[in-house]
Formats: C-alpha cells, sequence, structure tokens
C-alpha cells in the first residue's frame, strides 16, 4: 500500500513539475525581452522577496495546522506544504489540497484534519489579501475602487467567517456534508490569529516583490509604486485563485494586474511586469520544493542507523 502511494505521488510530482516548467518554457522569448528592459539587481531582489514571501505563506498554513493539533516538524510542514504546492499547476483547483493531504499522512495527519487547514489556510490568504488589496488601491488610486467595488464588499463577510465560533460551525457543516462528522476538527483562535498574521507578512513580501518592477520602470513614483504595487498584487492573485479552471491562475491574474497598475503603468510595461511576476513565482515554487526535498533527504541519511547501506 505504501509503495503503491508512494508510486502515485511520485507521478504526481513529476506531472506538475512538469506542468510548471512548461508554463516558463511556453513564455520564453517574452521573458528575454522582458530582462532587456530590467536591470539583474531589480530581478534579484524581486526573486528574493517572492521566496521570503513563500515561507510566510507556509508558516500561515503551519500556523492553521497548529491551531487544529500538534504540526510535524518545520522541516516536514515545509515538504508537505511546498511539495503540495505543485498541484496548483495542474488544472482543477483542487490539487494542491489533495497531495497535502496525502503527504500529511506520513505525518500522522489525518485527511479531514488535513482538508481543514487547506481550505481554511486558504481562505485566510483570501481574506487577508482582499483587505490588502482594498487598501493598496484605495491608497494608491482611490478611483479603482469602484472597478473593484466587490472586493469592499466581501472582505466584512470573510472577516466574519473566520471568527472561531463562525468558522468552527462551518467546518463541522462540511464535514456532515462530506460524511465525515465523526471527526471532529476545531480551530483555535490564537492559532487563526498567528495565521491572519503570517498571511499580512505574506502579502506584504509578495507585494514588494511586486513593486520593485514597477518602480524600476516607473522610478518617478516611488512610494506610489510599492503601495499600488502591494494592492494591485493581492487583487490579482485573488481574481487568479477565484477562476480555478486556471492552473495557478495563469491568464486571468496576470489580466488583473495589468488593470490594477494602469494608474502607474502603460499596458505594455504593465504586462511586463505580470510576466516577469508570474515566472519569478514559478522559480520560487521549483525552488522552495527543491529544498524541501533536499533538507528531508538530508535528515532521513542522517537518521539512518550507522552501517547502514554498507557492504
Amino acid at each position: 500500500m505504501r509503495s503503491r502511494r508512494a508510486v502515485v505521488g511520485a507521478v504526481f510530482f513529476a506531472l506538475a513539475a512538469g506542468l510548471l516548467v512548461w508554463s516558463v518554457v511556453t513564455r520564453r522569448e517574452e521573458l528575454a525581452h522582458a530582462l532587456t528592459r530590467l536591470t539583474p539587481a531589480t530581478v534579484v531582489l524581486s526573486l528574493v522577496l517572492a521566496c521570503a514571501g513563500l515561507v510566510a505563506q507556509m508558516l500561515s498554513w503551519r500556523s492553521m495546522l497548529a491551531a487544529t493539533g500538534a504540526p510535524p516538524p518545520l522541516a516536514a510542514a515545509a515538504r508537505i506544504y511546498f511539495h503540495g504546492q505543485l498541484g496548483k499547476y495542474v488544472p482543477g483547483g483542487v490539487w494542491a489540497v489533495v497531495a497535502q493531504a496525502e503527504l500529511g499522512r506520513a505525518h500522522r495527519v489525518g485527511r479531514a484534519r488535513s482538508a481543514v487547514v487547506a481550505l481554511g489556510a486558504l481562505a485566510v490568504l483570501l481574506v487577508v489579501g482582499g483587505a490588502v488589496a482594498v487598501v493598496g488601491l484605495a491608497a494608491g488610486s482611490p478611483g479603482s475602487l469602484s472597478t473593484y467595488w466587490w472586493a469592499v464588499a466581501v472582505v466584512p463577510l470573510g472577516v466574519v467567517g473566520l471568527l472561531p465560533p463562525v468558522f468552527d460551525r462551518v467546518v463541522a457543516l462540511g464535514l456532515r456534508l462530506t460524511r465525515r462528522g465523526d471527526q471532529q476538527v476545531r480551530v483555535a483562535g490564537p492559532g487563526l490569529a498567528r495565521s491572519a498574521g503570517w498571511a499580512l507578512v505574506m502579502w506584504l513580501l509578495f507585494g514588494l516583490h511586486a513593486a520593485v518592477l514597477v518602480h524600476d520602470l516607473a522610478p518617478a513614483s516611488a512610494s506610489r509604486s510599492v503601495v499600488l504595487g502591494t494592492g494591485a498584487f493581492a487583487l490579482a492573485w485573488v481574481v487568479g485563485f477565484l477562476v480555478v479552471v486556471a492552473p495557478a491562475g495563469t491568464g486571468p491574474r496576470e489580466a488583473a494586474l495589468v488593470l490594477a497598475l494602469a494608474p502607474v503603468l502603460g499596458s505594455a510595461d504593465a504586462l511586463l511586469v505580470a510576466l516577469v511576476s508570474r515566472v519569478l513565482m514559478v522559480v520560487a515554487d521549483a525552488g522552495a520544493a527543491g529544498v524541501a526535498a533536499a533538507v528531508g533527504r538530508r535528515r532521513v541519511t542522517a537518521e539512518e542507523p550507522a552501517g547502514t547501506g554498507s557492504a
């Protein structure tokens, strides 16, 4: 049983990694042109900020996991999360949740708990991201809120939905509907708050990741680039997530980012920022998964008894 699960996991990992690589290869010419417009230092800084944002994202998920019970060690949590995240490159929108549930079983995290944590962490990211989008767009381009009025309306509803009493009732209802009502999963309020705190850190880092690209193309508006770039990226991510048929939000996210950046960039430059941001995020995802795998192999090797594997 374990060997079959390992084979299925390897096939899924290979498929997701292949689609991830393909998403970059298909845009190699556009990327080559884009990189001639940006300084190498800007691209490197943007990549570092994207990687830091992914770490904060993982910590937000782990805080949610800790809110439901004892979490696995940090290295194991990173492997579960970053490897599972490759599932978002597979069309369908649910594969990241499925992958995390399967990977979590090796660390005694039940499927029901994994699903609740994955969906809860996504809800936190969406609500906090919506709030960051509203604040950033309001400060950077007040008129844009008339276009994105739905974000202003949804954020308060999301905040109410994340209150522990409400959230626990929604979780209980979901478990009953999926015929897992016997598996109680409750989320502690402090853990939920920590998850939201790390989500805010993630959005600020991702926002800076986009803002440094914007600033390189429009240096005259530095402060506005940071504020609007942060709000625009958060809005684009939320839009990309809601369009579940697009792998990792490809397409809708770029379109939303171009529209949101219109006050500071022309459409061509905004599209360039969207393209480079997408590729850097893909590279960051691949790097995070690779580092998590390497750390996992090193820990397994260190824990092997002396003399194992020798003739």
